[in-house]
């Protein structure tokens, strides 16, 4: 609340405008319903679980470009997925208006974690299997991984600290 009591003066607003303000946000979050509550509170773990499942899809859906490709090129694919992925989660996470600091910091921690080891993960397999079927393709699990992360966290990067969108709650 402090975080947006200062915007708000920042923006020349008075004591009793936000004396208002406060009690009509206080006001709203006292009259949601059981079922709202209960999905703002599930929706964090609902949303984690989905963006955990899609890139993993998305990291078994590249096996075949790994496999087939050499050269600069599935690096290229690789970043642009990462890029349109990231930017989607990013849109969402900034929609969820109730998420705090803390659930920021588990994001950030967990998702890039989990795509530099379903990567990893991946690359492995289809160097495995270029190898098997007799293909000169093969790539660095390592590099891999850590270009999609980069990749995917890069939109969160770019709203958060080159343009210092200050819509993250700071519990």
């Amino acid at each position: 609340m402090q975080n947006l009591i200062s915007r708000l003066q920042k923006k020349g607003w008075g004591e009793k405008e936000i004396d208002k303000a406060l009690d009509i946000i206080h006001n709203a979050k006292q009259l949601k319903t059981p079922e709202n509550k209960f999905l703002e509170r599930r929706i964090y773990w609902i949303l984690l679980l989905i963006i955990l499942v899609g890139d993993f899809t998305i990291s078994v859906a590249l096996m075949p470009v790994l496999v087939a490709l050499n050269g600069a090129l599935p690096y290229f694919i690789i970043i642009v997925l990462g890029l349109i992925f990231g930017f989607l989660f990013e849109l969402v996470i900034r929609s969820i208006e109730h998420l705090e600091r803390r659930h920021h910091i588990f994001l950030a921690f967990i998702i890039p974690l989990t795509l530099l080891v379903d990567f990893f993960i991946v690359s492995r397999i289809s160097n495995n299997i270029a190898r098997t079927l007799g293909l000169a393709t093969s790539h660095n699990p390592v590099l891999i991984s850590i270009v999609y992360a980069y990749s995917f966290a890069m939109p969160y990067i770019i709203y958060r600290f080159v343009f210092r969108i200050g819509y993250y709650a700071k519990a």
